[in-house]
């Protein structure tokens, strides 16, 4: 998961993707956390329905998976409910202290690796009932998948502009960055927008890192699929695959990708810290009151049902 709680909305790629699998189903509630309230009101009512919708759309389910999908996706979403929404609003305040205070990058990264940590509790609980769906699927349905995948990629590295050097991948970097910022703190002054942007220029773009990152988990997540659908394994060692495939999501094995990843995700923590220094007293009151709208619809969906 690449940025920060702050400001790093992930870019495009959060809200309903990868949902059938553990890792990639909890983006789906990231999301919802992280784009405010009609998303939350609006989102998470549907959300297995919605999830349902995505996967087929790459998959193209068979009524037997589709019946089987309903089914475990309700019993997940109760389960998010009434058990980790409550959590949510605590983490919740704790990014509106974030934003009201002095933070530090490691305080930025603290709050980040709490988001994983979530992220992992839902992965966890997801992972049997995902081992179950993969135990249905059809060389077919893999394929489609990767068609999905390639087309998704290309339009996506179009949005990045991967292929028009580092200065045009500044400038798509900041523009996403100026839209999420201001999405938490309200308009930004022209002199906002210079500090921003010359701050994105003296770091690492890092897009195609991070979209290299991304084909990496999209080619583990197909092998894994057409190692169940050639071997047919039985369910336990569906869900030990899918947990190995769990662990090592979130960031690169090899040492030098490894910290080249870490080093950029520490320059995203100091960005957020720098961005929100340079925030207005009413800036920061946008921010609270954001903040405290997520508390609001967070806490009556928990309760509700």
């Amino acid at each position: 998961m690449q940025g920060n709680f702050t400001l790093a909305i992930p870019p495009r790629t959060v809200p309903f993707r990868h949902i059938f699998s553990h890792c990639l189903i909890l983006a789906l509630v990231a999301g919802l956390v992280l784009q405010g309230c009609s998303a939350v009101r609006l989102g998470y009512g549907n959300a297995d329905s919605l999830a349902r919708w995505w996967m087929d759309q790459y998959l193209d389910l068979s009524p037997e998976q589709d019946a089987l999908s309903r089914e475990r996706l309700a019993r997940l979403f109760a389960w998010h409910r009434k058990t980790q929404l409550p959590d949510y609003v605590a983490l919740l305040r704790q990014g509106k202290a974030f934003a009201a205070g002095q933070p530090t990058a490691s305080d930025a990264l603290v709050l980040g690796d709490n988001i994983i940590r979530r992220v992992r509790v839902f992965a966890e609980q997801a992972t049997p009932d995902v081992a179950d769906l993969l135990a249905t699927l059809t060389p077919a349905q893999i394929d489609r998948m990767a068609a999905r995948f390639a087309d998704k990629n290309a339009d996506l590295a179009k949005d990045m502009r991967l292929a028009d050097g580092d200065a045009a991948q500044n400038k798509a970097r900041y523009k996403r960055l100026l839209e999420r910022a201001e999405y938490w703190l309200g308009d930004f002054s022209n002199e906002q927008e210079s500090n921003l942007r010359r701050m994105v220029e003296t770091q690492d773009p890092g897009g195609q890192f991070w979209f290299d990152e991304r084909l990496r988990r999209q080619r583990e997540l197909l092998d894994l699929m057409r190692q169940v659908q050639g071997e047919r394994p039985p369910r336990e060692r569906i869900i030990a695959l899918l947990r190995d495939y769990a662990a090592r999501f979130d960031l690169p094995a090899d040492p030098a990708r490894l910290a080249r990843a870490q080093a950029m995700r520490r320059a995203s923590a100091e960005l957020t810290v720098a961005i929100l220094a340079m925030a207005t007293p009413v800036q920061r009151e946008h921010a609270r009151q954001k903040f405290d709208d997520l508390i609001h619809d967070f806490t009556e969906l928990s309760q509700a049902g």
